[in-house]
This record gives C-alpha cells, sequence and structure tokens, in this order.
C-alpha cells in the first residue's frame, strides 16, 4: 500500500517573521553607540569645580573723615576742642503730626548734648513761650526779640535764620535745626554746609544721626570738634 506523503509547504519551513525579528536587532545593535568611558574622579572634580565671577570693584570717592565706627559715635573730645552748640528751639519743637509746639522736644535736644558733655543754649523767638503745649523743663533759653510771628515760622523765618546763622558764626559754634536755610544761607554758607546737626523724634525720644550731612561726611564728631 502506497503510502501518500504529505508535501511540505513553507507553513513547515522555518517562520520568516522569526528570521526578520533577529536580522532586525542584529542590524539595530550595530547602529547602537559604544558606551563612553567613565571619567575618573579627579577629572570629575576639576570638572564640577566652579569658580565665583570677579566683581568689579566700585570707585568710592575719598573723604578726609575718617570712616571707622570708633571715629564716628566717639564724642569724648577735649574740653578745650568742643564746640558749643545751639538748639533752634521753633524748628526742633514743632510736631508734624500734631502741628504743635511740644516743650518737651526742646528737652530732649537740650538733654542729649548736656548729658555727652557740651555746652548747649536754646535760642527761640519771644513769642514761642506761649505757644509750647507742656511744662517747660528747666533749661538755658535765649529769647530773640523783634522776630515777626507767621504761620509757617517753624520751617523757614528768614529773620530769626539770619540772627541764629551770625550767633553760630560768632562763637564757632553748632546748629540742630531742621532748616534748609535757603533763604539765608548766603550770609554764613560756611556754617550751614559744615555745622548743621539735623535730628529725628520717635514718640518723645530725639534720635542725633552720626553723619548729619550723609556719606560724604562731614560726620558728627568732626561738626563737634573746632
Amino acid at each position: 500500500m502506497a503510502i501518500n506523503a504529505r508535501k511540505a509547504s513553507g507553513r513547515d519551513g522555518p517562520n520568516p517573521f522569526v528570521t526578520r525579528k533577529i536580522s532586525r536587532n542584529q542590524r539595530n545593535a550595530t547602529k547602537r553607540p559604544a558606551p563612553k568611558a567613565r571619567p575618573s574622579r579627579s577629572h570629575r572634580s576639576t570638572s564640577l569645580r566652579t569658580y565665583p565671577k570677579q566683581r568689579s570693584r566700585r570707585s568710592v570717592p575719598s573723604s578726609p573723615f575718617r570712616h571707622t565706627r570708633a571715629a564716628i559715635t566717639d564724642l569724648d573730645i577735649p574740653l578745650d576742642s568742643r564746640r558749643p552748640v545751639l538748639i533752634d528751639g521753633e524748628n526742633v519743637a514743632y510736631n508734624d503730626i500734631s502741628s504743635e509746639y511740644v516743650a518737651n522736644r526742646i528737652y530732649q535736644a537740650y538733654q542729649w548734648f548736656a548729658a555727652n558733655g557740651y555746652r548747649a543754649l536754646v535760642l527761640c523767638p519771644d513769642y514761642l513761650l506761649a505757644k509750647l503745649s507742656g511744662q517747660t523743663p528747666h533749661m538755658p533759653i535765649e529769647l530773640v526779640t523783634d522776630i515777626p510771628d507767621d504761620r509757617g515760622n517753624h520751617a523757614t523765618n528768614v529773620a530769626f535764620e539770619l540772627t541764629l546763622l551770625q550767633r553760630a558764626a560768632d562763637e564757632q559754634a553748632a546748629i540742630v535745626s531742621e532748616r534748609s536755610f535757603a533763604s539765608s544761607y548766603h550770609s554764613h554758607i560756611d556754617v550751614v554746609q559744615n555745622r548743621v546737626v539735623g535730628f529725628t523724634f520717635f514718640r518723645e525720644s530725639i534720635f542725633i544721626p552720626v553723619d548729619p550731612y550723609g556719606r560724604a561726611g562731614p560726620w558728627l564728631r568732626e561738626i563737634l570738634r573746632k
């Protein structure tokens, strides 16, 4: 009896998809780049090291005054080298918030300089005493007569400013005031530019800056020294 052998079909042969898949993997494997060698520790530390950028130095104008903190705040000047201090009572007493003249503000300014060993004197127009609110503590006050009483005298009072500047020039004194002296500084430019000490108040306490004219000076120590 003859046995009919089945003809070999294409399905019985090797799977063409497997062959194609293998060849594709092989093709991709040849294109994959080889891994790079890992850098040594010394090389990595050198590459990761960062250097700060060099900053350009700004040129600061030199000043004849010493800028150390001790020189600024040290007011222990020899007695014969200390300037007398004239306090602008009208300007110091005026409170910008309440629009009143407060006697205690004048006393705070006087006490600040007296406690530091300086001879201080309060100058004010004679009409100011009637405007002061609160009890006037004991302190040396000199009244200046023949000064017109105007509403804005606490900020600008040319007649009183001229008297104050002339007195400071005669006695080589410093002035405690926040006036700009815009209308009177021509008579005594040196006093206005070098011997006026500003101030500020916080509640009932006065603060005297160590740099009344700003960074360029003169500093408070230089102002109070003859």
